[in-house]
């Protein structure tokens, strides 16, 4: 008979989950003062650790709100709106003040154990290989385990965080699911050894599910997975098992290919977030401190949690996921085997995918999932711009969802085919300025949208995007790639244009592009942008290629039908080798940009700029303002020269929308969408003349 433990407080998430926590160092994001201010930088370092103090309450040596000067009272105001009481758009010390005892008051409310007094039981599910995997298990209030004859389900999450070495409250799903949270192999207090991307913990997901949990007597014999981020990824890959008991999953900020999506973008090492995150596995507390963690949670001794550690196999250092981001510059086998991708054609439970156009943590590309699920499989798909996190209506999604599928009374809710995907355009990362923070959803079978209009945009001369292609001897553009960082008009070519009415974008894009090297390598960077009226830009999505990787896999790629023609819309580059470029040689590169979904408003232009990669990447920002990708891109000098001629015509294929989607009223202006932030427009664009 299992022990109850409802003398242990509960474990709280943190406010930033660790995938949130890495540092970047400052870096350049497009503003070019930001790069050159050595009292800039000092600004966004002393911010972290001010930051630290509001969110934490780590006591400083001085006060730091008093003492706040205007710019990080600005920072501030960028990462906790909410603080902003008069709505003035300008946050005071005073404002300040009041938001960070506001957030103390609310932080000891969720502590009290008075407002948390659901049953906790921590225990061990044993695995087929002898491994003990530590459970946290919440029941939910009205919960009895002596009555035999009330079943529960379950919602299940997995994952190596400090949270889950702590229940999550019931009260989350409406009190009506047993929770059971896991900690993977080889963290918190779970033996084994740590491999999260390997088939050896995912079957510890569906061991656990039906070797536990259903096996419970209080279980219903329905368990649901939900999760975000790496509890969604370790979901995701748990539900590609198959557990026969699994009737339900919800997840997202998810990545369906290490290499392409976030390590090796374009075949360029992305050095910031993938290595700052997985450096995490090796803390001294535990990886992302889920050792400390689990002492606290079940009353482990230091002599209690050594011997954990102790008993874990050593581990081959070369199958981390951390060497291969450092050393295997190539995609291959060892990549595959730990892709989602590669297994997403095996899940058969009912599924939801939320994701989010700029997520700065797990990339732009979790939704190619979705399409690898077979269509059998009942799946929704939420799409959305924002940061990671964001996801419009997402409690109610979820509880939705799993009502559907893991209760009794939920059978009436069927999914609708018709209109399994939604997307949202214009959320705001500001709910309390708006009557809503996002307008209603477009709704289809499918994504990209059948009813898209595949638009191609030529780059043309003067700094042009026009329908039609170039003339016969059209001049071409160029700009310079140098040691230093790319800034100045000579740095990078900028091509925009107006659309005649407002137009809505929403899926992937691809730029032909035709050039001219004065070398044997580059690195190319795409940004697409919204070039607002008063001259900001504002980042939608990039894009990038090492020149040497241009070779595209033409039976993986995918194409659409486009009025007879078929298309290209996503070109699969097979990153296995190198292939020099042979200079001043017209040549083509495919750069895929991934989806994504905007309205252009009237006045507001489309601009593609197109440059060396920046050591920070300006779209998908952390919570500081600083960039979270940076990329490890050294490309010989030399020169670009674009071409535009009708014999080498440079072009953008956009997804444009025949109709605008319904948006939030009042609009919700661009500095204040999710995900997307303003850059300094006036030096990454030509005046307003060339472009005549």
């Amino acid at each position: 008979m299992v022990q109850q433990r409802s003398d242990v407080p509960p474990l709280r998430a943190p406010l930033a989950p660790p995938l949130q926590d890495a540092v970047p160092k400052p870096a350049d994001i497009i503003v070019e003062e930001l790069h050159r201010s050595v009292v800039a930088r000092r600004a966004v370092v002393g911010f972290l650790v001010i930051l630290a103090f509001l969110v934490t309450g780590v006591p400083c040596k001085a006060d730091p709100i008093e003492g706040a000067t205007a710019e990080q009272l600005r920072q501030w105001l960028k990462q906790y709106p909410k603080a902003d009481a008069n709505h003035d758009g300008v946050l005071s010390v005073e404002e300040a003040r009041a938001y960070y005892e506001k957030l103390q008051q609310e932080r000891v409310k969720k502590r009290s154990p008075s407002k948390s007094t659901f049953q906790r039981e921590f225990t061990f599910a044993t695995m087929s290989d002898g491994v003990k995997i530590a459970l946290a298990v919440g029941y939910p209030r009205g919960f009895d385990l002596a009555d035999r004859s009330r079943k529960w389900p379950a919602i299940f999450q997995t994952c190596g965080y400090a949270f889950v070495t702590g229940p999550t409250d019931p009260a989350q799903f409406g009190d009506r699911y047993v929770t059971v949270n896991a900690s993977i192999r080889g963290t918190g207090a779970s033996g084994g050894a740590l491999s999260p991307w390997r088939p050896r913990t995912w079957q510890d997901g569906y061991e656990i599910i039906e070797n536990w949990i259903v096996k419970q007597p209080w279980s219903n014999g329905r368990v649901g997975i939900h999760g975000y981020s790496w509890p969604g990824l370790m979901g995701f890959l748990t539900a590609t098992t198959q557990p026969p008991s699994l009737k339900a999953v919800c997840v997202g900020g998810l990545i369906d290919d290490f290499y392409r999506g976030i390590s090796y973008i374009g075949g360029i090492r992305n050095c910031g977030f993938p290595v700052d995150w997985l450096n995490n596995y090796y803390a001294a507390d535990g990886p992302f401190g889920s050792g400390l963690a689990a002492m606290g949670a079940r009353g482990l001794d230091k002599e209690g949690y050594l011997a954990v550690v102790n008993s874990r196999p050593a581990r081959d250092l070369t199958k981390d996921m951390l060497w291969l981001v450092l050393h295997e510059l190539f995609d291959g086998p060892k990549w595959h085997e730990q892709n989602l991708a590669t297994y997403a054609s095996r899940i058969r439970a009912p599924i939801l995918i939320g994701h989010a156009w700029q997520d700065e943590q797990t990339g732009p590309s979790g939704w190619q999932l979705w399409k690898r699920i077979p269509d059998e499989v009942p799946k929704r798909l939420v799409l959305t711009n924002g940061n990671h996190g964001v996801w419009p209506d997402r409690d109610t999604e979820q509880i939705n969802w799993f009502a559907r599928w893991l209760l009794d009374d939920g059978e009436g809710k069927a999914p609708d085919s018709v209109g399994r995907v939604a997307c949202y355009f214009e959320t705001s990362n500001r709910p309390q300025a708006n009557a809503r923070f996002h307008g209603e959803p477009l709704r289809a079978a499918d994504f990209p949208f059948p009813q898209t209009r595949w638009t191609r945009y030529y780059l043309r001369s003067g700094n042009r995007l026009l329908l039609s292609p170039g003339e016969k001897a059209e001049p071409p553009g160029s700009y310079y790639v140098g040691h230093s960082a790319p800034i100045g008009r000579n740095r990078r070519a900028t091509y925009s244009m107006e659309f005649p009415k407002p137009t809505a974008v929403c899926g992937p894009a691809v730029l032909m592009l035709w050039a001219e090297l004065t070398t044997i390598d580059t690195d190319f960077f795409v940004l697409v942008a919204d070039l607002a009226p008063d001259g900001q830009l504002y980042g939608l999505q990039r894009g990038l290629l090492r020149a040497s990787h241009r070779a595209v896999d033409a039976e993986r790629s995918d194409y659409v039908d486009n009025g007879g023609q078929k298309q290209l819309i996503r070109p699969h580059h097979p990153h296995i080798s190198l292939q020099p470029v042979t200079p001043h040689e017209p040549t083509e590169y495919a750069i895929e940009i991934p989806a994504f979904g905007h309205v252009f408003r009237p006045g507001h232009k489309l601009a593609v700029v197109i440059m060396q990669p920046m050591e920070g990447d300006p779209v998908g920002i952390t919570k500081s303002g600083a960039p979270s990708y940076r990329y490890d891109s050294h490309p010989p000098p030399g020169t670009v020269t674009i071409l535009h001629d009708a014999a080498h015509p440079s072009s953008l294929l956009l997804p444009v929308l025949p109709e605008l989607p319904r948006l939030p009223d009042p609009p919700v202006p661009l500095d204040q969408q999710a995900g997307i932030q303003p850059a300094n427009a006036a030096r990454l664009t030509h005046p307003k003349s060339d472009g005549k």
